[in-house]
């Protein structure tokens, strides 16, 4: 059975600086590489799910964009890690770009890309992991049968504060991408 990864981006595997962009703006955390590195050698299939609102919001172009995924799916590549697929929403309720000013069913903890990925890979993802610096990366995985893991990194630290009472509670607060994937390869 192929088992599949979701990742969120900035925060997660790249520090979260605001909007990011430029390519210049790209930080991978320290232990990202290691982390994904050691997901591939464990047979997972990495996905990485983002909302993307700054293009909505006009910071950016989707061209633009897209010169930064596929910047760091080359800085990833060039490490030897393998990305199966990089998803992405440029909508936002309240983008000031009009033709990304909408409620979608992409936009994170919508399952929209995940519903994609799984299509798209021809794989089940229920029970799949989700790691993220977010509530709604949490309540992204509840929403499709899978298990969130929250890392402190980007708004992590912010967002654990908000977790009592949430039916989308993570299975585990890790300090950072590699603490996450050390803790799966303890239970995998």
């Amino acid at each position: 059975m192929d088992k599949v990864i979701f990742l969120d981006r900035d925060g997660t595997i790249n520090r979260e600086d605001g909007y990011i962009t430029k390519v210049e703006q790209i930080h991978l955390y320290e232990g990202t590489v290691p982390a994904l590195r050691m997901l591939n050698e464990m047979g997972y299939r990495i996905v990485i799910v983002s909302n993307q609102a700054g293009v909505g919001k006009g910071l950016l172009n989707e061209d633009e964009l897209l010169k930064i995924n596929n910047a760091i799916l080359k800085i990833l590549a060039d490490q030897g890690v393998s990305i199966e697929r990089l998803y992405y929403c440029p909508h936002h309720p309240d983008a000031v770009v009009p033709v990304y000013r909408k409620q979608c069913a992409c936009r994170k903890p919508a399952t929209g890309m995940v519903v994609r990925a799984a299509q798209d890979l021809g794989v089940d993802v229920r029970g799949a992991y989700m790691i993220g610096d977010k509530l709604c990366d949490m309540e992204l995985a509840y929403n499709f049968g899978g298990r969130g893991i929250l890392v402190l990194t980007g708004y992590g630290t912010k967002e654990q504060a908000l977790i009592d009472g949430k039916p989308y509670a993570p299975v585990y607060l890790a300090a950072d991408i590699l603490d996450a994937v050390r803790w799966i390869k303890d239970r995998d």
